[in-house]
């Protein structure tokens, strides 16, 4: 196994300065420290995400103290800083310690066994809210060719697609839901509007900005645009000046009638600049609320197809077309991709279509609709997305790709992470419960969410003979639980799958990503296959755990989470029968399958290790008394020390004093 030293991380500092700043070369939204970000972003922001970072400087309140008070009688508490540490000089106390990683099964599962625990928990989603300016979260607006308006929707819902999700500014989102399709014909394939590419970017408009219908009422213009600032200076008497302004910025519209709005206004003596503000000038004009320089049309920017291999090329955009038992050219995905500049508005807007050929066995339709947002500055940029910057933020993927060594003689030998080559993702089932296999069905492990799914494969003897069924199934469960989609990523061992330590760790610093461990299945033998009468009887193993250990690190009031271990666990082997009877089990026959079940489920184990700074031992208490303390009981000659003399003295001192 190829291993190499992690990139070094101080101790005792705070990681997270800018931890909402995930992509690279890109704004993100709402993040205020993003230095990507300029003043038209920001203006857009309809908050800042501030720092999680609050720490009590005198500790009189713990953070990480949770109080559980079920009383129905109200409690106060008052602090008055009495008893608050003034200075605390031991940094150490206020940081985790910075965790090693693992690079063994049994180290992977001492730690495993020692910190495991796990819950589900459902998402909520925030509300969005309304400007008149977009903000961030509020809903695109688009008018349509009847002079009608609405929002851009993009369907959503399970089991059934619901249209009435609108893409919000800024806001990228990405959903999967199912068409409950019954039948599959000429008349259902060429006529039913979400199965055609067309029906997503003919005879609807975008709207740029929402001033749009504060600009147009009832089809009339009832301002102008932007009031227009002028600045005078002037050292004479005033004169009455008149100004008649006449605006239209629209080369498609159609005046039908013209009222000119004249002004009187005076200008001051004065020997200083002053900015005069021109009284808006309104023009009475009708518009069209769909053609106007305030909309503008979708382009087509981008059109797949998935072949009968499953594969995703480069194709035409076409109408679709039924061909005896398939309909060619369906919908599969739609993503509005929308260019935009802050908080004066959408620049561009784009649609991208995955189109491939459906039948009836295909039916309920699953679809894929989604929404991306890029704004003006980063056009022609590289951008790198990121799960946390730099530790982990749950809901974020778990970034996952391959180690590659490439040569060159400049360079020489050069390790580094193809993120392009895997993913790390887990099965989950059509709406008929067969397991999507192929890489874009598959879902997505995000940090921090356990998972549980199980489906259906699908399974039969075509070009397989009956001794090598077992096998081949056994290979089959492998690559659908990890998500291979080939064999060399899984049986060469110089091609490494690796996991990002850090939501922001470098692809060309291997030693920022752990290397995913295994213990698979052994190698089906002959014992683990018997061939009866009615089908082939094999013990393997028929489902995965992914576990995934991580640690915090950074300071305890703005914690890191760092992954420390990945670990694919299989389940123990168990009998399945192939339960077909007759002649019709027989190899090569194309008719008879099998469904078996498999799971696979999803872990995050915290193992974060406390803080453990030294603390000094208790301080000596010295009591010291002035050298001429006992003066006059002690002469000047016997100071330095006390003699049986002073204590004779004392004594009689105090008995006198009793009897007296």
């Amino acid at each position: 196994i190829l291993t190499f030293d992690p990139s070094s991380v101080a101790a005792n500092i705070d990681l997270g300065r800018c931890w909402c700043d995930v992509t690279g070369n890109a704004c993100d939204i709402n993040c205020c420290c993003d230095t990507d970000c300029d003043q038209a972003d920001i203006t857009s922001f309809d908050r800042c995400k501030e720092s999680p970072i609050s720490v009590d400087s005198q500790y009189c309140v713990q953070e990480e103290v949770i109080l559980t008070d079920n009383s129905v009688y109200t409690s106060q508490k008052t602090q008055d800083g009495l008893f608050c540490i003034y200075k605390d000089n031991n940094q150490a106390r206020n940081y985790y310690s910075i965790p090693d990683m693992i690079n063994s099964l049994d180290t992977f599962n001492f730690y495993r066994d020692r910190y495991a625990s796990f819950t589900y928990s459902p998402t909520v989603s925030a509300d969005t809210t309304y400007a008149q300016f977009y903000k961030v979260g509020d809903p695109v607006f688009v008018v349509y060719e009847d002079l009608t308006s609405g929002y851009l929707t993009i369907p959503q819902g399970e089991p059934n697609c619901q249209s009435n999700n609108p893409v919000s500014y800024l806001v990228d989102q990405s959903f999967k839901c199912t068409r409950q399709m019954r039948t599959l014909d000429a008349n259902s394939c060429e006529n039913t509007p979400y199965l055609n590419a067309s029906s997503y970017l003919t005879s609807v408009r975008i709207v740029k900005t929402p001033y749009l219908f504060t600009w147009i009422i009832n089809g009339t213009e009832v301002t102008t645009p932007i009031p227009t600032t002028t600045t005078t200076t002037t050292t004479t008497t005033p004169a009455p000046t008149t100004v008649a302004v006449t605006t239209s910025n629209d080369t498609n519209s159609t005046a039908e009638t013209t009222t000119t709005t004249t002004t009187t206004t005076t200008t001051p003596t004065t020997t200083t600049t002053v900015p005069v503000t021109t009284t808006v000038v309104v023009t009475t004009e009708q518009r069209s609320l769909y053609n106007n320089s305030y909309t503008m049309e979708f382009e087509m920017e981008r059109v797949e197809c998935v072949d009968g291999n499953g594969l995703v090329v480069g194709c035409s955009f076409n109408a679709p077309s039924f061909n005896t038992s398939h309909c060619n050219n369906a919908v599969l995905g739609v993503e509005y991709h929308i260019t935009h500049d802050g908080s004066n508005g959408i620049t561009r807007a784009g649609v991208r279509l995955l189109l491939g050929s459906i039948q009836a066995s295909d039916l309920p339709l699953t679809q894929s609709y989604g929404s991306s947002f890029t704004s003006v500055n980063e056009v022609n940029k590289t951008i790198t997305e990121r799960s946390g910057n730099p530790g982990y933020i749950v809901g974020k993927p778990v970034r996952a790709g391959v180690l590659v060594q490439n040569s060159t003689l400049a360079l020489g030998d050069r390790y580094a992470i193809v993120e392009d080559m895997y993913n790390l993702t887990i099965i989950r089932g059509s709406a008929t419960g067969t397991c999507l296999t192929d890489s874009a069905n598959r879902e997505q492990i995000n940090f921090g969410i356990n998972m549980v799914s199980g489906c259906l494969i699908r399974f039969n003897l075509f070009n397989v003979s009956a001794d090598q069924y077992c096998s081949a199934m056994q290979d089959t469960v492998i690559d659908a639980m990890e998500g291979v989609v080939d064999t060399l990523t899984r049986d060469d061992p110089t091609i490494q799958r690796r996991v990002a330590t850090y939501g922001n760790s470098n692809p060309l610093v291997p030693g920022d990503w752990v290397q995913i461990l295994r213990n698979a299945p052994t190698q089906t033998t002959a014992q683990d296959t018997t061939v009866t009468q009615e089908g082939p009887k094999c013990t393997i193993s028929m489902g995965m755990h992914t576990e995934i250990l991580y640690a915090n690190t950074g300071a305890l009031a703005n914690p890191q989470p760092k992954i420390i271990g990945v670990s694919f666990k299989y389940e123990p082997k168990q009998d399945i029968i192939y339960t077909c009877a007759g002649t019709r089990c027989t190899a090569g026959n194309t008719d008879v399958d099998q469904s078996y079940e498999v799971r696979h489920s999803v872990t995050f184990i915290d193992a974060s290790q406390p803080a453990t700074g030294y603390v000094g031992e208790p301080p000596v208490f010295l009591a010291k008394v002035p050298y001429d303390f006992f003066y006059p009981f002690i002469s000047s000659s016997t100071r330095t020390g006390l003699s049986s003399y002073l204590y004779l003295v004392i004594f009689i001192f105090l008995c006198s004093n009793v009897l007296s």
